[in-house]
């Protein structure tokens, strides 16, 4: 039986069942079977009417586990040569999980880049179990630079499946992207880590994880993690460690947002920075987000191009024929506006609408973002440009810079 830290008891005592001698091959560092939540219940219901050996309990032990603690006496093997990924990425799997006892069977021919650590500016980046930043680190940073060394095949791993939705709606479906836990017992020419977390918890510090995701590395190994101080006493600080030990690269990431200052450790920065620009809104984001408009609007190309704050969309709808009965109450509302508008100086005629949505206000399936689909909506008919501005993405300027680009070539 092969995986069998990934077999549960029940499946496994079946197949023993049938069989006169057993071999079972199996790794205690790596991931146990994963049982949902229906038959955990079951389970310790079960466990908790019989009185059974602990070494038996369901929930508790994959087929490995209960086989080593029932059988104390059988002869083990372990099998030391290990041939799947270069030196400098499973030696730290060797010194970390397994005491030093492999043997490394590959070659280290002083090839480049082969660790890589990325961290993320400072910052609250993560939103439950999706971190858009570190997505933007992977489209940005890492993929270009790992296509350009020509790996063959490029695998992305994170712990939680929110994480593996968002890169594959953004990044398309070509990259093979899953969970540790699916990735078990594959493997990758160059394989991206990244870890999700701001602070990172037990969940995704757990050492089988951690070891399994850097043993999918074949040639090289790129892991993504936050500058949290906090983490530097995880696993993942011991592999920061090991790979500026061993010179390779720890890199501080050039992505960033003006968002960024929204960040309590910047807050005195952030003071300055708005006193330097200005206020247009009781919203620190707004302020951001207007400094950077401004900072666009100094360049030759835009001067024909102004700015207003908070335009209430009654100013700007000028054929509700277009609009159903719902969308036409809405837009009638003098409450509702949009947070910039950029138009051309000499006659006011609009260009390009912003939107600053804080990413937890803004949530899908949350009020606002039903709002914000009906504002869309009527920003679609009315053709006016709409440019929704996250406060948990990146490269603000850029973005606003291309859509008014855009705005004024189609205008």
């Amino acid at each position: 039986m092969d995986e069998a830290s990934q077999v549960d008891l029940a499946t496994g005592v079946l197949a023993f069942a049938s069989a006169k001698n057993i071999v079972i091959v199996g790794d205690l560092q790596q991931l146990p079977n994963v049982l949902d939540d229906q038959n955990i219940q079951k389970s310790e219901g079960i466990w908790g009417r019989y009185s059974l050996p602990e070494t038996y309990h369901f929930t508790a032990h994959s087929l490995l586990s209960s086989a080593i603690a029932a059988w104390p006496e059988a002869p083990t093997v372990l099998l030391r040569e290990h041939y799947r990924c270069h030196p400098k990425i499973i030696n730290f799997c060797n010194q970390k999980f397994y005491g030093g006892k492999l043997i490394v069977m590959t070659e280290d021919h002083e090839e480049p880049d082969v660790l890589t650590m990325y961290r993320t500016a400072p910052g609250n980046h993560a939103r439950g179990h999706l971190n858009q930043r570190q997505i933007d680190v992977i489209r940005q940073e890492v993929l270009p630079s790992l296509e350009r060394q020509g790996y063959g095949s490029i695998g992305i791993i994170t712990p939680y499946r929110d994480q593996v939705t968002a890169i594959q709606t953004q990044l398309g479906k070509k990259l093979e992207v899953a969970t540790v836990h699916k990735f078990q017992g594959r493997e990758k020419d160059a394989i991206v880590l990244t870890s999700v977390d701001n602070v990172i918890t037990d969940f995704v510090d757990d050492p089988r994880m951690l070891n399994v995701a850097v043993s999918r590395a074949v040639k090289s190994l790129t892991v993504i993690t936050s500058q949290d101080p906090q983490n530097d006493r995880t696993n993942y600080g011991d592999l920061a460690r090991y790979i500026e030990y061993n010179n390779c690269a720890v890199i501080e990431s050039t992505v960033y947002s003006v968002f960024d200052l929204l960040y309590q450790g910047y807050a005195e920065q952030r003071r300055d920075f708005l006193k330097k620009h200005g206020r247009v809104s009781e919203y620190d984001s707004e302020n951001l987000a207007y400094a950077v408009i401004q900072k666009i609007l100094q360049k030759a190309e835009f001067s024909f191009v102004d700015c207003a704050a908070h335009v209430s969309l009654v100013n700007l709808v000028k054929d509700y024929s277009v609009l159903t009965e719902e969308e036409t109450a809405y837009a009638r509302n003098p409450l509702t506006h949009v947070d910039f508008l950029l138009f051309r100086r000499m006659d006011k005629s609009p260009l390009l609408a912003v939107e600053v949505d804080g990413a937890a206000f803004h949530a899908a399936g949350s009020v606002q973002a039903n709002r914000d689909e009906k504002k869309n909506r009527i920003f679609g008919q009315c053709g006016i440009p709409l440019l929704r501005l996250r406060t948990d993405g990146s490269g603000e300027e850029a973005r606003i810079e291309q859509a008014l680009r855009s705005a004024v070539s189609n205008s």
